[in-house]
């Protein structure tokens, strides 16, 4: 542990660009006392509303919430929400001179209705064409101008920013600068990701990644194995409530359990495992203590409900305590 708390003391600064669908998270909650006389369905008479960053976004602010210096690309919307976001991402001191707002596209949101705890709806604004290829320039551009950029992160949800081309100069970018090059993938995009430095699928991604039904630990090492084989790289593979596991060439994989409670929102814990793996890699890490601090951040994520990032200071604790 003293191993995994000098580690996180080297977060502050780190500098990673964060590239991929930007998305706007709304939370409405609420009081149900009725059922409409209109529809069978729940009147929500509503106390709250909240916004977070989203998608690639809430790994930008987990970042900056983990004191690293957070660098943000991907596209907007000329709209309200892309205002929101712009202000919610200052907020967290996010850089984000690599937004490029497209009056084509809509700001993708997901506007998420909940009453007495639970979610009762979820309504998406999204616009999923790829994006141009002058964008990927700009992109391009722009990064080449961040002295000393320890990694970039790519949060691929499928939604037009990540595409072969983009990928395949991230790929050549990264390894003539010597930066790690990260990836949270989609599995249609499986294609797109080899010979990068690590990928961080959820189960459910692994699975159609491999093609491999996990249903034992058995299953769960050939799912991770043939995915390293596949793309040439590590894998972390986050298996929800039982933690996470570790696929490195040439090692055995390691198990990790989780670190957490009965509380579990997964709402953008994915973000938050990518950011705190890549801050620990960057920072000194091996690929098993990167996964050891991720699952502690898991941990403190899950017990926050919907998207919300994890902090330097609560990290800290997890890890001591």
């Amino acid at each position: 542990m003293s191993d995994l708390l000098q580690t996180v003391d080297l977060f502050p600064h780190g500098k990673i660009a964060v590239i991929g669908d930007l998305m706007l998270d709304k939370y409405i909650f609420g009081q149900v006392e009725r059922i409409s006389p209109e529809a069978p369905i729940p009147v929500v008479s509503v106390r709250q509303e909240r916004w977070a960053l989203g998608g690639a976004a809430n790994v930008a602010a987990n970042i900056s919430t983990l004191a690293g210096d957070a660098y943000l690309f991907g596209v907007l919307g000329n709209d309200a929400a892309q205002k929101t976001l712009f202000a919610l991402a200052k907020q967290k001191g996010i850089e984000i001179d690599g937004i490029h707002v497209d009056t084509r596209k809509t700001t993708i949101q997901k506007i998420r209705v909940i009453g007495q705890n639970q979610q009762l709806l979820r309504i998406d604004y999204e616009n999923t064409d790829y994006i141009e290829e002058n964008i990927n320039e700009m992109f391009l551009s722009q990064l080449s101008k961040i002295g000393k950029l320890a990694a970039i992160i790519v949060s691929d949800y499928a939604k037009g920013t990540i595409s072969g081309k983009l990928m395949h100069e991230l790929k050549l970018f990264s390894k003539a600068n010597n930066i790690k090059l990260i990836i949270d993938p989609k599995p249609g995009h499986k294609d797109f990701y080899k010979d990068i430095h690590l990928v961080t699928p959820n189960l459910k991604e692994a699975q159609q990644m491999s093609g491999i039904v996990v249903s034992s630990q058995e299953s769960l090492e050939k799912c991770g194995a043939k995915i390293m084989e596949e793309l040439s790289c590590s894998v972390v593979i986050t298996t929800g409530e039982k933690g996470m596991s570790v696929f490195q060439m040439n090692k055995k994989p390691v198990h990790i359990p989780t670190k957490t409670t009965e509380d579990f929102h997964v709402s953008g814990a994915g973000d938050t495992v990518v950011a705190a793996i890549s801050m620990a890699l960057i920072s000194g890490a091996t690929l098993i203590q990167a996964a050891e601090i991720a699952n502690f951040a898991a941990g403190l994520k899950v017990r926050k409900v919907g998207t919300a990032p994890v902090y330097l200071d609560e990290l800290k604790q997890a890890v001591s305590s």
